[in-house]
């Protein structure tokens, strides 16, 4: 019943440069004891399985930058690294080793020893949704009430979903839960992970496969409905969390970051480990939280029900992760066409892909910041503007994170509106510098005459 878990796919043949002949420990070796000096008080008593396991890992583990498939979360040095030499990347492609590592994942999770990996996003990727809401010091929005079946948060969620996916009977929302104490900001976090499902015949489930540009362009109509709607629940919702903490807009909310990092994606049944210089294990990995099963009646939604669905962490784990095949077909969609409310956008709808690179920030002039000055050829550079809350003083904390202050607001500008920064890029990359779908621009070339 429900959706398939088995997670199985064909393996490519390996042309990295894996690290083998890792090292046993000998018989003498206390694993656990190891394991405690890393992890704290566990009771995981299977020694020869912890064997096992740092064996495999490290028999997979990869110096290269282009062959890896998972990766440690911030190069955390962990139990099961050999102690001489320590290498943070896995190639995990031979025939069998992907099965292989989802179960170790999966018996060290239900051990209360979660290991902390990230996979590297493919070029066709199962549909995955982080939603991340700061709270207080000890207090955040619970998965339960956010996402409870009648819910306008859950509801809402499922007709964006339904507009894009018009053809299938049901939608599954795969829920994991890493709500908790967050080391990043000394805070409470709600932190939640969705995988995407859609049920095309009775009984048989597919996942939601997209690429990247599709994912961000779902991304921002999901941000849109939530920005623009006018239910009362909603605005609740969005009053509450503000109230907690001020950066907990929609667009903050529903976060893209996960489609564009490097470090890859955090897998389900994994830990986080907390920034330097408190380098640590932050005990709250992507727990299985249920799943959500929206039923619709034509275009409409006729029901949301969280169904009980008895499953091994082995399968949750599967049913979960982002990766898939090159070259798997991505899900057939209906492209989201909207109006945007306010100042984003002149109107013409969200129909226009983007695209997520590196972004160089150098000088008006060209400059790299190495000895020598500027380079002769300019690069444009961009300021974005936008809008000022109501009352608002211009402040550097006024801006988005990252963002370089230049001064207050230009001269003749709105008083609606604030200059955020001056950036000077390379072709791509703006949505890494914080700007939003609908964000007013002023580009020029570097001599400020475009």
């Amino acid at each position: 019943q429900g959706f398939p878990c088995s997670g199985k796919r064909p393996a490519r043949a390996s042309t990295g440069d894996p690290i083998t002949q890792a090292a046993m420990p000998s018989v003498a070796q206390d694993w656990l004891t190891k394991v405690r000096q890393f992890r704290g008080q566990v009771d995981f008593q299977d020694t020869e399985k912890l064997g096992q396991i740092s064996a495999f890992l490290q028999d997979h583990a990869t110096s290269s930058r282009n062959e890896w498939t998972h990766k440690v979360f911030d190069d955390f040095p962990d139990w099961w690294q050999n102690d001489r030499q320590s290498c943070f990347k896995l190639a995990i492609s031979e025939q069998g080793t992907l099965e292989q590592l989802h179960e170790y994942i999966a018996k060290l999770y239900d051990g209360g020893i979660p290991l902390t990996l990230t996979e590297k996003c493919t070029t066709q990727f199962n549909l995955v949704q982080d939603i991340q809401i700061w709270g207080k010091r000890d207090s955040a929005l619970a998965a339960e009430e956010l996402l409870a079946p009648q819910s306008a948060f859950a509801r809402l969620l499922g007709r964006a979903r339904r507009e894009l996916y018009p053809n299938g009977l049901t939608l599954d929302a795969i829920v994991f839960d890493a709500t908790g104490y967050s080391q990043t900001k000394g805070i409470m976090k709600t932190s939640l992970r969705i995988a995407w499902w859609c049920e095309i015949l009775p009984g048989h489930w597919l996942r939601v496969i997209v690429d990247k540009d599709r994912a961000l362009r779902i991304h921002d109509f999901v941000v849109s409905k939530f920005t623009d709607s006018n239910e009362s629940d909603i605005k609740a919702i969005e009053a509450r969390m503000q109230l907690d903490y001020t950066e907990n807009t929609w667009r903050n909310v529903f976060t893209d970051l996960i489609y564009a990092s490097r470090e890859g994606i955090r897998m389900p049944l994994n830990d986080r480990v907390s920034p330097a210089p408190c380098t640590r294990v932050e005990k709250r990995p992507f727990a299985p939280w249920g799943v959500l099963r929206f039923k619709f009646d034509g275009g409409n939604l006729a029901e949301v029900e969280r169904v009980s669905e008895t499953l091994s962490s082995l399968q949750w784990l599967n049913a979960g992760c982002a990766r898939c095949d090159e070259g798997t077909e991505v899900t057939a969609w209906t492209p989201p066409v909207w109006t945007p409310l306010g100042h984003r956008g002149d109107g013409r709808g969200g129909g226009a892909s983007r695209r997520v690179g590196p972004v160089s920030t150098r000088t008006r002039s060209g400059s790299d910041g190495r000895l020598g000055g500027a380079r002769a050829s300019a690069r444009p550079f961009v300021q974005a503007v936008v809008p000022r809350p109501p009352g608002m003083v211009y402040a550097p904390s006024g801006a988005p994170q990252g963002a370089r202050q230049e001064g207050g607001p230009e001269a003749g500008d709105s008083q609606s509106t604030m200059r955020v920064g001056t950036h000077v890029f390379e072709g791509q990359g703006l949505h890494e510098l914080g700007l939003s779908v609908g964000d007013r621009l002023i580009v020029s070339d570097a001599t400020q005459q475009g």
